[in-house]
């Protein structure tokens, strides 16, 4: 073989070679930052993206083992293990309900319907087949009360919220209501939340619905920040046990998700029964940025995620109990 021809041989083969080792220290620096990821939103928000992460390690892995390089294999594997750590434990250690508790339980159902949405059939005839106690919903504006307004017949005890945009919201029970209220939330364009005394079975309970902003820069993931501290606070000093629901548009793997456990004390109701994903709305490939949290007074199960009502979100729902 001639020394040109071999290197056009050597030419042919550096990309595909290089490729795959290009990509694993692209994916391994991505993972790294999002753990650690300051004032950058991109790196904010692919903290929420750990299983799909750890699919691509395994798929880089696969590549390497098949190519009989077996260093990077391990290492691509390692970091899929390290991914999947975070993702694993949401799918063990259900919490168990005693049987008194389990006996008054109040079915909870959680929809962000999406204001741009028009398919308000689909989310009717959801609420018909689940038969939920109380309602919450994300995004509702004038155009979906006119739709819902039939509800209030099923459902006389109710609070809305509407806006023309993204921060309206709307609560229905069948279930006592008392003292309905707003909280507005840090930032002076920010969602409102909804707070209400739910006269629950088993006793009041402290509802909460809230919406706090999309993370679609870096300074609407700080105010998402601040508005989830705000909540955690609200909930840490709750009288009485509490149910936060909603569109919080952060994962349980986000650290601005960290003050509702750790200060709050507040678990998910979706421990036990796996990720739960909910947007976007395509199944199990979707992160779960919408959630059911309940405080430690509140017995939490039977978490769902329910089929889509036209929304770029899945609905969810979740049954609650007061020990």
């Amino acid at each position: 073989m001639s020394a040109p021809q071999r290197y056009l041989d050597l030419n042919r083969r550096r990309p595909r070679t290089a490729a795959p080792g290009v990509l694993a220290i692209l994916l391994a620096l991505a993972f790294l930052g999002a753990r650690f990821p300051g004032p950058f939103a991109l790196l904010d928000n692919l903290s929420n993206f750990p299983a799909h992460f750890a699919a691509a390690f395994l798929a880089c892995a696969v590549v390497f083992a098949l190519r009989r390089r077996l260093v990077p294999a391990l290492v691509c594997l390692a970091f899929a293990t390290i991914a999947l750590w975070r993702v694993v434990p949401w799918y063990f250690d259900a919490p168990s309900t005693p049987e008194d508790a389990a006996r008054n339980h109040v079915r909870l159902f959680v929809s962000n319907v999406n204001f741009t949405n028009d398919e308000h059939e689909r989310l009717l005839h959801l609420i018909e087949r689940e038969n939920p106690d109380v309602i919450g919903l994300v995004e509702v504006n004038t155009r979906w009360l006119r739709q819902l307004k039939h509800m209030r017949t099923r459902y006389p005890y109710y609070y809305e919220v509407p806006d023309e945009h993204y921060v309206g919201l709307a609560l229905y029970s069948r279930l006592p209501v008392e003292e309905a209220r707003v909280l507005r939330l840090p930032g002076e364009t920010s969602s409102p939340a909804i707070m209400a005394t739910l006269k629950a079975r088993g006793g009041d309970v402290e509802l909460v619905l809230a919406h706090p902003m999309s993370p679609i820069g870096a300074e609407y993931i700080q105010l998402r920040n601040e508005q989830i501290a705000a909540l955690a606070h609200y909930a840490h000093a709750a009288q009485i046990p509490l149910v936060l629901a909603g569109d919080l548009n952060l994962t349980m793997w986000n650290d601005a998700y960290r003050p509702l456990e750790e200060m709050a004390g507040l678990r998910n109701a979706r421990a036990g029964h796996g990720i739960g994903a909910t947007w976007p709305a395509i199944g199990p490939l979707g992160v779960p940025i919408d959630h059911i949290l309940a405080s430690p007074g509140v017995h939490l199960r039977n978490f769902r995620v329910l089929t889509g009502v036209g929304s770029d979100h899945l609905p969810l729902t979740a049954e609650f109990s007061i020990r």
